[in-house]
């Protein structure tokens, strides 16, 4: 593999949200044809003993209505530490999702939290994936020189 992002689907799934307390859902992903999803959940500001519940639910058709959460998530509470970054994120990678449709969800509670984003990359693809057409720009850089 000369450049993972030859190789592999990328696209922003949920944008901004300020802070707040409220379920933010990405975009639905279809699955055909990739072995897995890796969901990477942006935060920004966030409130010690907040939680935040990131988490992947998926279905066979391509709708929000009957979605089910995947098995072995679990809630994250915000500790002191946490509290001081000003920036961090939560990963959710799932690898051969049983069925074909997947979307990610964040759910700042109890206290608030900035929503910076969610990224999903999808990898592994049976065939070469499409070009990254989603993003505004991609660069790939090979043995650059100093500007």
């Amino acid at each position: 593999m000369k450049n993972l992002s030859k190789n592999i689907q990328i696209a922003q799934v949920l944008g901004y949200f300020a802070a707040g307390t409220t379920k933010r859902t990405s975009s639905i992903l279809d699955m055909a044809g990739y072995d897995g999803v890796l969901f990477i959940v942006g935060l920004g500001t966030l409130i010690e003993a907040g939680t935040l519940d990131a988490y992947v639910e998926q279905h066979t058709l391509n709708q929000t209505s009957g979605m089910a959460r995947l098995a072995g998530q679990t809630l994250h509470t915000v500790t002191a530490a946490d509290a001081l970054l000003t920036q961090s994120a939560i990963v959710v990678d799932v690898y051969r999702p049983v069925e074909r449709y997947v979307q990610c969800n964040i759910t700042p509670a109890t206290q608030n939290a900035v929503i910076l984003g969610i990224v999903a990359i999808r990898y592994n693809s049976r065939v070469k994936p499409t070009s990254n057409s989603a993003l505004l720009k991609s660069t790939v850089l090979n043995s650059p020189a100093e500007a």
